[in-house]
């Protein structure tokens, strides 16, 4: 029974496990590209300015053609990395997904026991109970023979006040 229980957890937590570490990849790609985008933005707009500085020189010891030709590439320079940093401001961080429900929420999964296929007038996995309470009396620890007893009870207790509500309100109708 025990066993069961530490599998369903061991199962969560490698699911939530597996959620963060795929958040995390997410997390580093935007970062990543974030940087690269910004390192190149970065060596254009140095370019520019080396450009720019060597555009200013010619022109002002020839004043010829020259000019206008690192001018343009430094201009290009310029535009390119304005376009670069614009990109990088107005990408959006991608935001984190909802991590994945947790399977021990819901007492079946825990237990192991599947709904499908089950008589309505029965109870969940009656079958596999009557197959597995042998097993557990004969092979079981106390300790894991008295969590059985406690869940068994826990849950006799809750379908016997279903069951009681169930009659209730259907005799409440019969009457009015």
């Amino acid at each position: 029974m025990f066993a069961l229980l530490r599998n369903a957890v061991r199962a969560d937590l490698d699911r939530q496990l597996e959620w963060a570490k795929a958040q995390a990849k997410r997390q580093a790609g935007y970062v990543g590209l974030s940087v690269i985008l910004i390192g190149i933005a970065s060596l254009a707009g140095l370019g520019a300015v080396i450009i720019g500085l060597i555009a200013l020189d010619i022109w002002l010891a020839a004043r010829t053609s020259q000019f206008a030709a690192l001018g343009a590439i430094g201009g290009g320079l310029l535009l390119l990395a304005l376009i670069l940093l614009a990109v990088v401001s107005i990408r959006r961080r991608p935001r984190f997904a909802s991590p994945p429900p947790l399977q021990l929420a819901q007492p079946a999964a825990l237990l192991g026991i599947s709904a499908k296929g089950v008589n309505s007038q029965a109870p969940v996995g009656g079958g596999l109970a009557m197959i597995l309470a042998p097993a557990a009396l004969r092979n079981g620890s106390r300790s894991a023979l008295l969590g059985t007893l406690a869940i068994v009870a826990l849950i006799g207790v809750i379908v016997g006040r279903r069951a009681i509500a169930h009659r209730t309100d259907k005799a409440e109708r019969s009457f009015g």
